[in-house]
């Protein structure tokens, strides 16, 4: 489901397996897309429809609360769209004999709406990390020049900018008819418009070039981030009483820590997302159609169940770091317990616990 040049995939007859041959790839993938990634993803839209209720319930006067929710949502879109290529990769998909060349239906409606979806989380990470920055080098000034009307105009501006970038691909191709010739047939796939590899060729360098700076300017954030809290938290241990007023209150200092614990698990999770992408940028033979073309389908493969991950685990650090967000979701657990049965009370105690 990787963002690969499909173009290429037409072009290639045969192509060197590089380190990696087909069967062990065809296992591989069926572990990796169709278990870990179905599974994972199914768990990431309970989750993040939870953290949608809970986010809707606090209110977004907080522009901290305005940003998670963004996050949230495309994290809901990265896992939407692994769930449909979990189950597009199903065998039992594969060999319904269905009109349709599989390969193009993936990449088009699962491979690039994921890749849409997690460069906006990259983004909204990378924005709530340098406006954390800001809480701790300007306090007093943050509030007026983050308001939540601004950060609702940055989150929205993300989207659309993101968005924009993903456009070219689908003017240079859309789903239609195909003829293959040596089958005799004609099934719905992957046709190029009018000069569709130079607008694919497009796509991919935006996506490239946005997963890279996005990357990196999280990791800036960050670092700066952890650098300023340390700087001011050893200040504000020999400041006068009066002059911690122009610190921070424990509620900012708990929502820096959450974003710190947020950026971490991206960068983490991210990493192989990145140095996937860096490697396409240098070698013409990691791509489809490429000598290391298996190697090539394989880390993608584990790139997207990180990127599920990363889509998933964030509720546990609202819930363990934000005791807002804990107070809202064990009020709505605590409400429906009563209409359980002894298993769902179980489930329930074993959320809390986290």
């Amino acid at each position: 489901m990787g963002p690969g040049n499909n173009s290429q995939a037409r072009s290639s007859k045969s192509t060197q397996k590089g380190l990696l041959d087909d069967y062990t790839l065809a296992v591989l993938s069926l572990i990796l897309y169709v278990f870990a990634i179905g599974i994972v993803s199914v768990y990431g839209l309970i989750c993040n429809v939870i953290n949608i209720i809970v986010f809707c319930k606090q209110g977004f006067k907080d522009t901290v609360n305005i940003t998670l929710f963004g996050l949230t949502i495309s994290d809901m879109g990265c896992a939407i769209t692994l769930f449909w290529g979990s189950v597009c990769f199903n065998p039992l998909f594969i060999e319904a004999d269905l009109p349709m060349v599989y390969q193009d239906i993936i990449y088009l409606t699962s491979g690039w709406p994921l890749v849409c979806f997690a460069r906006i989380s990259s983004w909204i990470t990378a924005f709530v990390t340098f406006e954390r920055c800001l809480c701790i080098t300007v306090p007093l000034k943050v509030k007026m020049i983050l308001t939540p009307r601004r950060t609702v105009f940055v989150v929205v501006g993300i989207y659309l900018g993101i968005i924009l970038c993903v456009v070219p691909l689908y003017y240079a191709m859309g789903l239609g008819p195909r003829h293959f010739p040596e089958r005799n047939v004609t099934i719905i796939g992957s046709v190029y418009n009018e000069n569709g590899p130079f607008y694919e060729g497009v796509a991919l360098t935006l996506s490239a070039f946005s997963q890279l700076a996005s990357f990196f300017a999280v990791i800036i954030c960050t670092g700066i981030l952890v650098h300023n809290f340390l700087l001011k938290s050893k200040w504000r241990q020999s400041a006068s009483s009066a002059t911690r007023q122009e610190f921070l209150t424990n509620r900012d200092k708990k929502v820096v820590k959450m974003i710190l614990f947020i950026s971490s698990l991206f960068i983490v999770f991210f990493s192989p997302t990145a140095a996937n992408t860096f490697v396409m940028m240098i070698s013409s033979e990691y791509r489809t159609g490429g000598r290391y073309q298996n190697v090539y389908l394989l880390n993608w493969a584990i790139s997207c169940l990180l990127v599920g991950t990363n889509s998933t685990v964030n509720i546990f650090v609202y819930y363990s770091m934000s005791s807002k967000y804990r107070k809202i979701l064990d009020e709505m657990l605590k409400r429906k317990e009563g209409n359980r049965g002894p298993s769902e009370r179980k489930a329930v105690r074993c959320i809390q616990s986290l």
